[in-house]
């Protein structure tokens, strides 16, 4: 093989999420993309709420990732020794436990998504006096099912495997990217037992502060300081591949996937913002070195560490759990046509469903000149361009169906696990299609709540006009993105690539080989952009959104097993542990009131009499 140095330096990146897993390999001096594959994973759903993966399907998917990667290579006559590093970028908060002494999973990895966890969060909130923030100054998180230490804590209550392997001091816990390190290092023989401090920040186990684990927190949560993993910085060599293709190639770069599209899409500045969209959303801001505390329902994270004697940058993020998994649902539990999201073994596909949203009979076909909404997609359908039609901002589609699709209760900004989703407005003649739209809707709106959210918490920065985009489900979807464009009322700005996470995995471990610097990605690894600008009034989107909220007021209410709580009745969340503003903050019996008006009018007249 003639053509060892044709690319120059090439970096490979390890993708797992809670849907596929994927392994890339980069040209590090431009990121071009050489070789990709990808593998789906087989979520496993015992009982409802339950969200679960199998560990040793995860490591065989990683493995058969970079097997076929690597053929492509050698039939691209490109050799596989130029790749100097590899880098993990994974889906945050799911959570693994395994022996040791085996090198197998004592249980399955538990998504973060999983709600089997909510009677002990119920436990912990009894036992705090329901202060939703209790560890938030620890930790930046507020109690919820989402975060690993609940899940260890019921795997250990409930798994008697655990205990055992407790017991016997063979148990480790991991996020995925702690557990694909361990088994690339050498598993039984050598592994590597880390993670980033990205990751750890999801634990609700790690000091935000000292990036350490916290002898207080898992006092708390009860649970054994010596089964977590070593914390490093984003960006430094964790340790080589012990066997296959790679021997001796080193990890040198690890960073949760939210945290990973910041750094990608190079948000390295306080200020900088970007949103990600896959099987839920995700809201990044970086705040520099400082912790923001948020009033607002807002977390408050870890953002990157590029090295180990780096500063840390922090974030404030917002979080909804249900973005792509609520197309999902339509698609494989209500048995919406499956050809409305064209292919669908990919979850990028919508050509064929946004052709139907711009059908004029399902959006009313009432007459209009006005074409506004569609004035940067008129290439996706041919009705578009069509002046005698309404776009569907204005037209019945909007106003009859609102979806609030809280699977799994809410997160940001209301944390109230115990919520359920809600479909409104349906009718005999509801389409499948409005109800597409309606969750398009709520993804939209989700994404608005996070910013105003964001805008009370920051109120001294300046305003946000624009936001950077990426994932999975707004890789191809012009109509989303215009859709988010105008329910936002800012510019999106969506980079020309399908892996902003995996750009940030791969800069991260070019930083630590000291192959590439911030400038040179800044110059020659940005991709181009596509901008959608918002087309409707300030009016017209507030009353959209006022009236999706008015659903999730009724979702708030709506406990699991049907019961209403009549106390939550109001969308403003009022954190138990704060002091809220309250518009009156004192008042009088209104009979006093009348009486004592009475009496000064009364002595009044007399006064002016004499």
């Amino acid at each position: 093989m003639n053509n060892f140095n044709r690319f120059g330096h090439l970096l490979g990146v390890i993708n797992v999420g809670n849907a596929y897993c994927k392994f890339l390999v980069y040209a590090a001096k431009n990121a071009e993309i050489l070789t990709c594959h990808e593998v789906k994973l087989t979520e496993i759903s015992n009982l409802p709420g339950w969200s679960e993966f199998d560990g040793n399907v995860i490591w065989r998917s990683v493995l058969e990732c970079i097997e076929v990667s690597i053929k492509n290579l050698l039939i691209l006559d490109i050799n596989p020794a130029d790749i100097v590093a590899l880098g993990i970028c994974n889906h945050r908060e799911t959570t693994i436990l395994w022996d040791s002494s085996t090198g197998f999973p004592v249980y399955n990895a538990i998504a973060s998504s999983d709600t089997r966890t909510s009677e002990i969060l119920s436990r912990i909130l009894l036992k705090t006096k329901n202060k939703i923030n209790y560890l938030k100054e620890a930790t930046g998180l507020p109690l919820s099912t989402c975060f690993s230490a609940i899940k260890i804590k019921w795997l250990i209550e409930n798994v008697k495997e655990v205990r055992d392997a407790i017991e016997k001091n063979t148990c480790l816990f991991g996020t995925l990217d702690t557990w694909i390190l361990w088994n690339l290092t050498g598993g039984v023989d050598s592994g590597v037992h880390a993670t980033d401090v990205t990751n750890a920040s999801r634990t609700m186990l790690m000091n935000i502060e000292s990036l350490q684990w916290d002898t207080r927190l898992t006092s708390f949560f009860g649970i054994p300081q010596k089964i977590l993993p070593q914390i490093k910085s984003c960006s430094e060599i964790y340790g080589y591949v012990n066997a296959g293709l790679l021997t001796g190639v080193p990890i040198a770069s690890i960073m949760g996937d939210e945290q990973a599209s910041l750094l990608g899409q190079l948000c390295v500045k306080a200020g900088s913002i970007t949103c990600s969209y896959n099987e839920g959303s995700s809201l990044l801001f970086n705040t520099g070195q400082e912790i923001i505390d948020s009033d607002n329902g807002l977390l408050s994270t870890v953002a990157f560490k590029l090295g180990p004697d780096a500063e840390t940058f922090y974030a404030l993020e917002g979080i909804a759990p249900c973005a792509g998994t609520a197309i999902t649902w339509l698609n494989d539990t209500l048995m919406i046509p499956t050809q409305q999201l064209g292919n669908n073994s990919s979850p990028n596909c919508h050509s064929t469903l946004v052709h139907s949203l711009s059908d004029p009979q399902v959006i009313g076909g009432v007459p209009s000149t006005s074409n506004a909404y569609f004035s940067g997609v008129t290439h996706l359908n041919p009705l578009v361009s069509n002046n005698n039609y309404r776009s569907p901002t204005t037209t019945r589609i909007c106003d009859e169906i609102t979806f609030v699709p809280a699977f799994s209760g809410w997160y940001s900004p209301y944390w109230k696990y115990n919520s359920r989703g809600i479909i409104s407005g349906l009718t005999s003649q509801t389409k499948s299609q409005q109800i597409v739209y309606a969750t398009y809707e709520a993804i939209a709106f989700q994404t608005r709540q996070f910013l105003e959210s964001l805008t009370r918490d920051c109120k001294m920065w300046p305003p946000i006009d624009r936001l950077l985009v990426g994932g999975d489900i707004v890789s191809d979807n012009n109509f989303l993105l215009q859709l988010i464009a105008d329910l936002c009322g800012l510019t999106i700005e969506k980079p020309q690539t399908t892996s902003p996470p995996c750009l940030g995995a791969m800069l991260a471990a070019g930083l630590a080989m000291k192959i590439l610097t911030l400038d040179h990605f800044r110059t020659y690894c940005v991709p181009p952009v596509d901008i959608f600008q918002p087309s409707i009034g300030d009016a017209l989107r507030d009353a959209r959104f006022s009236r999706w909220m008015k659903t999730v007021q009724k979702s708030l209410v709506l406990e699991y097993g049907g019961k209403s709580n009549s106390r939550a009745v109001s969308t403003e969340f009022l954190f138990e542990d704060k002091t809220y503003e309250r518009p009156v903050s004192y008042s009088i019996p209104g009979t006093i009131f009348l009486f004592s008006s009475f009496t000064i009018l009364l002595v009044a007249e007399i006064l002016l009499q004499k």
